[in-house]
């Protein structure tokens, strides 16, 4: 190969070469030394933009917003707490006077209710009548069996009701949280009793001095955990309980307490007997007063167990600390909408003292 022909060779690699590193344009005629160049001046320049160009960064995300109404929802385990509250055994008693001596009971309940005829009916009567009155009536309303059985098995089934232990307690409340201040408002209580479950409204039930809402301090930190403060209720539950009674025997035997009763002991009837009976040519008599005595006194009988249940009005429900964590929702905006994973550190007292109920709660936004 001569000298020029070695000389040309050597300046078209030089000049290819640095046209494919240069990204300087080839000619047309040669297609494959284009495309290398092309491909070339791209990765060169991809390198340098990778070298220059700063790391990209994810920004954080923004804060959940978490101010707003929540209703939550709670489940209390109770342990063995009968629906009865401990300090009305003055109404199991007054029942099981009904059940064992229905005629002392009736007029000593009567009197208490202000009657007149009580002491009249006992005076008018001759001794050999008064001091037979009393058995006859209690013959006679401890003999009556209907649909629902005797005197004693209604009595009976009652007090085994009114016995009859909370299972769970489910609590309704709405949760309040507006820049860094937060409520929390008890609405309503379920009692599971026998397999049954009795909701009740509170506000209505609830009288003076019984806080239904109350101040909380509720802070959510990361990750949307919520915390919130020790606080307690204080709830009727006395009221709730004589409604839930009320509701076993409904749906038992179709009336309330009065009306069972009234339908065993059936007044009328008894007064139309006893009146009837006689000794020595002498009778009774006084069927009207009877009937109204009768009347009066299971008026008297109701209107005392239910006060003395309802005076059960204690701070039962004491829930010392909250944690859960809020999420967004599936709109994905940014806004808390649901509330899971709750525990409550709580206590429970039915009348019978505080007890440890472990509880856990969910909640949604309003």
């Amino acid at each position: 190969m001569t000298n020029s022909i070695r000389s040309f060779l050597r300046t078209t690699t030089l000049v290819t070469t640095a046209a494919l590193a240069t990204g300087a344009c080839v000619e047309a005629g040669d297609p494959d030394l284009a495309d290398l160049a092309d491909r070339q001046t791209v990765a060169h320049r991809d390198v340098v933009v990778s070298e220059l160009a700063p790391p990209s960064e994810t920004p954080p995300p923004a804060p959940l917003a978490t101010d707003g109404t929540y209703q939550l929802a709670s489940t209390l385990d109770v342990e063995a707490q009968a629906l009865l509250p401990g300090t009305a055994y003055q109404a199991v008693q007054l029942l099981e006077g009904l059940r064992d001596r229905p005629a002392q009971t009736l007029f000593a309940l009567a009197e208490d209710a202000g009657v007149p005829y009580v002491d009249t009916l006992l005076a008018a009567l001759p001794s050999a009548l008064e001091s037979r009155l009393y058995g006859w009536i209690d013959g006679y309303i401890q003999g009556v069996t209907t649909g629902d059985g005797t005197i004693a098995q209604v009595i009976d089934t009652v007090l085994t009701a009114a016995h009859a232990d909370v299972a769970h307690v489910e609590l309704a409340s709405t949760l309040t949280l507006a820049g860094g201040a937060a409520t929390h408002r008890l609405d309503t209580v379920t009692l599971e009793v026998q397999g049954r479950a009795l909701s009740y409204d509170v506000a209505p039930l609830a009288g003076v001095g019984v806080e239904l809402e109350v101040p909380v301090t509720a802070t959510v930190g990361d990750a949307g955990a919520l915390t919130v403060s020790g606080h307690g209720f204080g709830v009727p539950y006395g009221k709730l309980a004589w409604r839930a009674i009320e509701d076993q025997v409904r749906a038992r035997y179709g009336a309330d307490l009065r009306g069972l009763l009234g339908r065993q002991v059936n007044c009328p009837a008894m007064a139309a007997s006893v009146a009837s009976r006689c000794v020595l040519g002498v009778c009774v008599g006084h069927e009207a007063e009877l009937r109204a005595i009768c009347e009066a006194g299971l008026d008297e009988a109701v209107a005392q167990v239910r006060s003395r249940v309802e005076a059960a009005t204690v701070q039962p429900l004491a829930l010392d600390a909250g944690a859960a964590t809020m999420y967004d929702g599936a709109f994905s905006d940014g806004v808390c909408s649901s509330i899971e994973g709750g525990v409550w550190t709580a206590r429970l007292d039915t009348g019978h003292g505080l007890r440890p109920a472990p509880a856990t709660f969910t909640g949604a936004r309003q």
